[in-house]
């Protein structure tokens, strides 16, 4: 039997729905069963980036001018997108 492993440093992350500004600024992400989800600034930039990048690309792109730990970088994207994925907010 042959198992298809994904690594998932080089899958390529689509995001789904769109994102909606309230009148106090709030910020949700509404996914394609229109269900909305209250974001912060971060999770909606993490969001918004998922236009075909892989893992790697975006911690490329969120690390660039802060001095932070690439694996904590790493870490914390993987968890955003986790959650996004299981809201269908990204595939």
């Amino acid at each position: 039997m042959n198992f298809l492993c994904m690594d998932t440093e080089q899958a390529k992350y689509h995001r789904k729905g769109r994102i909606q500004r309230e009148e106090d600024g709030t910020l949700v992400l509404i996914n394609e069963e229109n269900q909305g989800y209250i974001v912060d600034e971060a999770v909606a930039y993490v969001w918004a980036e998922c236009d075909g990048k892989s893992e790697d690309e975006l911690v490329d792109t969120f690390s660039q001018g802060v001095d932070v730990d690439r694996e904590d970088l790493r870490k914390d994207i993987r968890v955003i997108i986790s959650k996004l994925k299981e809201v269908n907010l990204v595939e």
